[in-house]
């Protein structure tokens, strides 16, 4: 008898991980919407997290991306268009932009951080404190970003 892969998933961490990435990722587009920023819901709206509050050269977010660079450009492109990034040129690459947040952008990021407050809160009702801190810590210890000291 073989078994299905993967056919009803759950039966792995991977999955379980997973899942529950989704289903943040979703609460939290869904609060960004509500917010004022449907945008947000699109594939543009990712790009954000590539964006640092200093600014960024846009080759920089095409590498963080793993998504060609027409594609990013276009996104940029739309995000320009909505006001929330400005794209000026690279004073070290003729060819080159540097992508920073306008004021609107800025407003959206303040958004997302309270949209994140929600989402947790949400998170820390349904385990209760003391799961909710378990599986913080937890997730720390899975993430080789963290400082573990």
């Amino acid at each position: 008898m073989v078994k299905k892969i993967d056919d009803k998933g759950g039966d792995h961490i991977g999955w379980l991980l997973w899942s529950a990435a989704a289903a943040w990722k979703t609460a939290f587009r869904e609060e960004m919407v509500a917010r004022g920023h449907a945008w947000y819901a699109e594939a543009r709206g990712a790009m954000l997290q590539h964006i640092p509050l200093s600014g960024v050269k846009q080759s920089q977010i095409v590498a963080k991306a793993g998504i060609t660079k027409q594609a990013v450009q276009q996104l940029l492109i739309e995000l320009e268009g909505d006001g929330v990034i400005t794209r000026r040129p690279d004073p070290g690459d003729g060819r080159g932009k540097i992508i920073e947040f306008t004021a609107k952008g800025l407003t959206a990021l303040e958004d997302a951080r309270h949209a994140k407050q929600s989402v947790e809160a949400t998170i820390r009702a349904a385990l209760g404190p003391a799961d909710f801190e378990v599986l913080t810590r937890l997730l720390k210890k899975l993430d080789p970003e963290q400082d573990q000291s």
